[in-house]
């Protein structure tokens, strides 16, 4: 008892952005963000970002807006270019490789990346982005969001009829406080 105790006190205590006190955890780099608006997803997300592709956020975000790409699978020049310009592309999984869908939206401007799964059975996990081996060059951070959060902040931003959701990115969160935010229902933080 007294040894649970203990762990339950150190891991209280300590400033984490895990799930778990294994550092080697995929879980201690998921990075977390919330939607301030539109309102009816006003939650806590976690995505988890690209090992292998892309950078770090070197800065914190506050009130950027994370835009669906047009086409949304981000295989081609994304066409609201002026709008994903020193924001967050949203995309969709599938049809050509991470580092394509990464690259044209760098040429758009974005400052960063969330590929979202394209399973709907995919509750589960994340899929690591890898590399396509072609050599370009990723500046810019890139994250995977599961299906069913991505498709939550999409349709709600379709159905809000608004450009994109805006959010604050990323968040520094301790154990503590991942224990009372908001989380969107049905997201899958184990």
């Amino acid at each position: 008892m007294l040894f649970i105790d203990f762990y339950l006190i150190i891991t209280i205590l300590l400033p984490l952005t895990i799930h778990s006190v294994d550092q080697n955890d995929d879980h201690y780099q998921d990075v977390y963000f919330e939607v301030v608006e539109p309102s009816d997803i006003n939650y806590t997300f976690r995505c988890r970002p690209s090992k292998q592709l892309s950078t770090d956020f070197n800065q914190f975000y506050e009130n950027i807006y994370l835009i669906p790409a047009k086409p949304l699978r981000g295989c081609s020049r994304l066409q609201n270019d002026f709008e994903l310009n020193r924001n967050i592309a949203l995309i969709e999984r599938g049809d050509c490789s991470f580092v394509t869908k990464i690259e044209f939206a760098q040429q758009s401007g974005a400052l960063g990346v969330m590929i979202m799964d394209n399973d709907s059975t995919a509750h589960a996990y994340f899929v690591q982005m890898i590399d396509d081996m072609t050599k370009r060059k990723v500046l810019i951070p890139a994250m995977f969001l599961q299906y069913k959060d991505g498709h939550m902040i999409l349709n709600s931003i379709e159905k809000n009829h608004v450009m994109g959701a805006r959010i604050n990115i990323p968040l520094n969160l301790t154990y503590h406080q991942m224990l009372k935010v908001p989380r969107a229902p049905g997201s899958n933080w184990l």
